[in-house]
């Protein structure tokens, strides 16, 4: 059996190139698309020249996360479903498990391989992702919901070793979320799930889809045994250092609405406790410009979601963030 990898880029060509590499060489059995998701950053030209064997696919504007993924998701199960079709044999034969794969992660050798063994079962897995400058350090090896606020977060150290404690070094954690930088499961556990819900955009889309998971009888699970490395944060840069304010507070609102049926008092935690502090915590340091513009982004985030307003962020937010990005990268 094959596996089916789906690499995400956006603006980030040299992360790609390292993670394609990565892949190829520690991964040889996996069958690698990837997906540029309105960046025209030259990724997939370099990656057609170095790896042949790899497919590559152009998405005309930046759909986000969801988005971008499920347009790579949707090209290899077409291709799985239809024998016919046109397209390298081995896409169509024997491929039974799909990972998806952020960018900014490197792939040890046999990751792949252990990831595809454990969904096989039947399982929906993520790997213990370390962050990448810090291989001893973890950054996901499972997650919850927290029941007062509707937050989707990671396990503390604290409680990863209580979880271990009690596992019998079982290398299989249990968790209620997994990590979207890297998801794998088999062809027929995506199609009974479905794909990320492309209202997130970005943020929250991989916590929505481990609850529909759940709900749908597939186990959660982290293989401990499955390490990858993940430079965090590779998308919150330029305009997004602002907008991810934008995304974690609508997104996260409608995560507690939509699967934790939030009453207003969990979704007021989750703001007063998670949110408004990315306001107020610039406000007390004297920091003015940086508090209103955070105040603003946080405004637009909450009408948006009483509106119901999802996907892409308005553009003439998006450009305003832009702006303030670009006026902080000129010279003095």
């Amino acid at each position: 059996m094959t596996d089916a990898v789906v690499v995400l880029n956006y603006h980030g060509a040299a992360d790609t190139l390292a993670c394609v590499s990565s892949l190829v060489n520690g991964s040889p059995e996996a069958r690698v698309l990837v997906v540029d998701n309105g960046s025209y950053d030259n990724a997939l030209d370099d990656v057609r020249s170095r790896w042949p064997g790899v497919e590559t696919l152009q998405v005309m504007e930046n759909l986000g996360f969801a988005g971008g993924m499920n347009v790579g998701l949707r090209w290899v199960l077409d291709r799985l479903s239809d024998r016919s079709s046109e397209g390298p044999a081995d896409w169509r034969s024997e491929t039974d498990t799909v990972t998806v794969l952020n960018n900014d992660t490197v792939v040890p050798p046999g990751t792949i391989a252990r990831l595809a063994a454990t969904a096989r079962t039947g399982a929906a897995v993520s790997p213990e992702v370390r962050y990448l400058a810090e291989p001893d350090r973890v950054w996901f090896g499972g997650g919850t919901v927290d029941a007062h606020t509707n937050l989707a977060r990671h396990l503390t150290d604290e409680e990863l070793a209580a979880v271990d404690g009690a596992s019998d070094d079982d290398p299989l954690r249990q968790t209620d979320v997994l990590a979207g930088c890297c998801v794998t499961a088999t062809v027929a556990t995506w199609r009974r799930v479905g794909l990320f819900d492309e209202r997130y955009f970005l943020t929250f889309e991989d916590s929505d889809w481990s609850m529909r998971a759940r709900e749908a009888g597939v186990p959660l699970v982290v293989d401990r045994d499955a390490v990858l490395g993940h430079r965090v944060s590779a998308s919150f840069t330029r305009e997004y250092s602002y907008l991810g304010l934008y995304y974690y507070t609508r997104n996260g609102l409608l995560f507690g609405q939509d699967r934790c049926d939030g009453s207003i008092m969990e979704r007021g935690r989750f703001l007063r406790h998670h949110v408004l502090p990315a306001v107020s915590t610039p406000l007390r340091r004297g920091e003015h410009r940086e508090g209103l513009r955070a105040a603003l982004v946080l405004a637009h985030a909450l009408l948006d979601h009483a509106r119901r307003r999802y996907g892409r962020v308005p553009h003439r937010l998006e450009r305003r963030a832009r702006q303030w990005s670009d006026a902080e990268l000129e010279p003095l």
